[in-house]
């Protein structure tokens, strides 16, 4: 079998597992803060196969959103899972549309990707997100938080280490950096499920 195979039924069976746990902690969502997919040229087979390891979590919402390796341009992984079908429970975040949980009580807002990198800050816009008073903002975002990730920023696709104050957020989850970190106690970058090649960015994690 070809590393290629291997690396691949490796990531089926992680979503098969992030998928059971969320179902063991009873969890409203599983929010995935960008690149679902390593690229958008992936076999209609691999979406399909992707989709099927979702089963395992049914009582909540999938919430996906598209990052610098899978943007939801014109032809993308999207569109062609749009095209193919996916469960009501799974939500593909393309479009700045919050997603409302919980009878309301619980508001994602998304920040897509639409293209490989974006020189302005996509989350400026989470602040002009109308939420009905009491509902819990929880900001999705793919990116990198300005002079925060030691000298590693890139300056593609900027997020501004403050989006929780300036949008009203109460969490602001956060995909890119390679790892699990604590930007402040209401913005984390989760980090890959599994380790990949940054031995040194604690991967592996999901976070609760």
């Amino acid at each position: 079998q070809d590393a290629g195979a291997i690396v691949r039924a490796q990531r089926l069976k992680t979503v098969e597992e992030i998928a059971k746990l969320a179902s063991e902690h009873r969890v409203d969502a599983v929010i995935v803060a960008g690149d679902v997919f390593e690229n958008n040229t992936l076999a209609d087979d691999t979406l399909r196969k992707t989709v099927q390891a979702m089963r395992y979590f049914k009582d909540g919402k999938w919430i996906l959103l598209p990052g610098n390796h899978d943007p939801a341009s014109a032809e993308s992984a999207w569109t062609r899972l749009e095209r193919i079908g996916i469960p009501e429970n799974i939500v593909a975040a393309t479009s700045e549309e919050p997603n409302f949980l919980g009878e309301k009580g619980l508001a994602v807002l998304p920040a897509p990707l639409h293209r490989k990198h974006e020189v302005r800050d996509l989350t400026e816009s989470l602040g002009n997100r109308k939420t009905p008073d009491g509902v819990i903002r929880v900001g999705l975002a793919h990116g990198s938080v300005e002079d925060v990730l030691s000298g590693e920023w890139d300056a593609k696709n900027p997020i501004a280490p403050d989006r929780t104050s300036l949008a009203k957020l109460d969490y602001l989850a956060l995909g890119d950096w390679h790892g699990t970190f604590r930007v402040n106690d209401r913005t984390w970058y989760a980090g890959t499920p599994e380790p990949d090649s940054f031995k040194e960015n604690d991967t592996g994690n999901v976070l609760l």
